[in-house]
């Protein structure tokens, strides 16, 4: 619910501004004053919430850097870890994610007995007259990007004496340095993903969990311990239930709740909705009206679970998983135009405070 309320309430923010002849500002001049509101009244969940799903990009280090002083300033353990981590978690998808496009041994075969991040690695090769690709020279400013903030979490966690903390991210700033993906574990668990475990494993984890990012990296661990068929058992489950979400209302309530909600948007949705687990997917598909507020506690969208099974898969075996076939269901219940949502929605747009175009 981070994001839709920030967007609220920067919108109030600026009508504030205008009802006291005060000037306009750029939109993110307004999101700093907001950010810093919020820091005063201690939202640090949502704040870090949001910045979690929009502000995570080396350009806006900027942004979230007063959040991380207060933290630290004030001695606020918990809040400071689940900031950095959600920030390192999705610095290192992508740094990973963009390996899988180069050609890994060649540049670490460049320099092999001296221990120098990817930057030097690439810099060596282009003074040997090779010329960077765009993918490479995308990669140097990612694992440099990732570097920076593990340096940043390393130091933080000093100062405040999390130890036990501290020799995970120095043996991961070793990994990032050294191109070095964490293995993933061994087949243990012999069970068979059918519909039953598959919703035990969304549950359980989500219970054990702090926020989205956390549930990811939990679930992760605990689905490595499949066998690859399980793995795809896993994937074609949820892509059926990804299936099931397709209809007009369910797009309508992402759209209200996020204040807007275009196709790619929508698919984030449904994939958080599966994200939330089986008592949360029953009452959001059949829209069950006085029951979902209480499933609404962070921002509904959920990008990286949507590869989530093809990440495992891939990791514990080396191969690409094949395409999961499942039935697919257009569209179903009837279009609704934005302008008239207040009219066709009367009940979600009271429940969820939705304003816009409503009179």
């Amino acid at each position: 619910m981070s994001y839709g309320k920030f967007l609220d309430e920067s919108g109030d923010l600026n009508k504030w501004r205008k009802k006291n002849n005060l000037p306009d500002q750029h939109y993110e001049k307004t999101f700093a004053d907001l950010r810093d509101i919020w820091i005063k009244d201690k939202r640090y969940s949502e704040l870090i919430a949001f910045i979690h799903e929009n502000w995570d990009s080396g350009q806006w280090d900027d942004f979230f850097e007063p959040l991380e002083s207060h933290l630290l300033e004030n001695n606020i353990k918990n809040e400071y870890k689940i900031f950095w981590k959600g920030l390192i978690r999705n610095r290192l998808m992508s740094l990973w994610d963009l390996l899988k496009h180069i050609d890994k041994d060649s540049i670490l075969n460049v320099e092999p007995t001296t221990d120098i991040g990817l930057f030097k690695r690439l810099s060596k090769k282009l003074f040997t007259n090779n010329k960077l690709s765009p993918i490479e020279k995308i990669a140097i400013d990612k694992q440099r990007e990732t570097l920076d903030g593990l340096e940043s979490f390393l130091q933080g966690l000093k100062r405040l004496k999390e130890f036990d903390e501290i020799s995970k991210i120095e043996k991961l700033i070793e990994n990032v340095k050294n191109l070095e993906k964490p293995k993933p574990k061994p087949t243990s668990d012999k069970r068979v993903i059918d519909e039953s475990v598959f919703w035990e494993l969304i549950d359980n984890n989500r219970q054990k969990s702090e926020d989205k990012g956390d549930f990811l990296e939990l679930l992760t661990s605990q689905l490595e311990e499949f066998k690859p068929t399980e793995i795809r058992r896993f994937e074609k489950i949820f892509q059926t239930k990804f299936q099931e979400l397709n209809h007009w209302d369910l797009w309508a309530l992402a759209y209200i709740v996020r204040r807007g909600c275009d196709d790619d948007a929508f698919d984030y949705f449904k994939a958080w909705v599966i994200s939330k687990g089986k008592d949360a997917f029953e009452v959001i598909k059949e829209l069950k009206v006085p029951d979902l507020k209480r499933f609404f506690d962070e921002d509904p969208q959920f990008e990286d679970i949507l590869y989530l099974a093809e990440n495992v898969y891939e990791n514990k075996t080396g191969e690409i998983m094949s395409p999961i076939r499942v039935k697919r269901q257009s569209l179903i219940g009837e279009k609704w135009d934005e302008d008239k949502l207040c009219i066709k929605f009367p009940k979600l747009c009271e429940l969820f405070d939705y304003k816009n175009n409503c009179h």
